[in-house]
C-alpha cells in the first residue's frame, strides 16, 4: 500500500500484510528538525486503531524506534544524553478478530 498522509499530524502510514490474519502498520513522522511529540503518535494510532476495530482488526502490540536524532556533535558522538529524536517510527500489529466488536451481535 502506498503511504497515506494522516491529516495535519504529518505522519505517514505504511501497511504490510503478515499472513492472512495479521497486519503490520508502520507510522513515520515527517522530519521537521524538531523533537518528536509522542502525543501526536498516540493520537494517530488511536484514530487508526478505532477505524480498524470497526472493521474487525484488533490492536495487539505496539513498538517504537527512533530514526533520526539531533544534538551537538559532542552529544551525538559521545552519547552524553543531549540528543533528541526528530524522526521516529511506530509499529503496530493488528490481528483479524473473529469476535465482533463489543456491543454488536455475533
Amino acid at each position: 500500500m502506498d503511504p497515506e498522509q494522516l491529516d495535519e499530524l504529518g505522519i505517514q502510514r505504511h501497511e504490510y500484510k503478515a499472513g492472512d490474519d495479521q497486519l503490520m502498520v508502520v507510522f513515520v513522522n515527517n522530519d521537521q528538525m524538531q523533537m518528536v511529540n509522542p502525543h501526536v503518535f498516540a493520537q494517530a494510532l488511536a484514530t487508526d486503531a478505532t477505524v480498524r476495530r470497526s472493521r474487525g482488526w484488533r490492536l495487539v502490540s505496539v513498538s517504537s524506534m527512533p530514526m533520526r536524532q539531533m544534538g551537538t556533535a559532542g552529544n551525538v558522538f559521545f552519547q552524553s544524553g543531549g540528543q533528541y529524536a526528530t524522526q521516529a517510527g511506530l509499529i503496530a500489529l493488528f490481528v483479524q478478530d473473529v469476535r465482533p466488536p463489543t456491543g454488536e451481535a455475533p
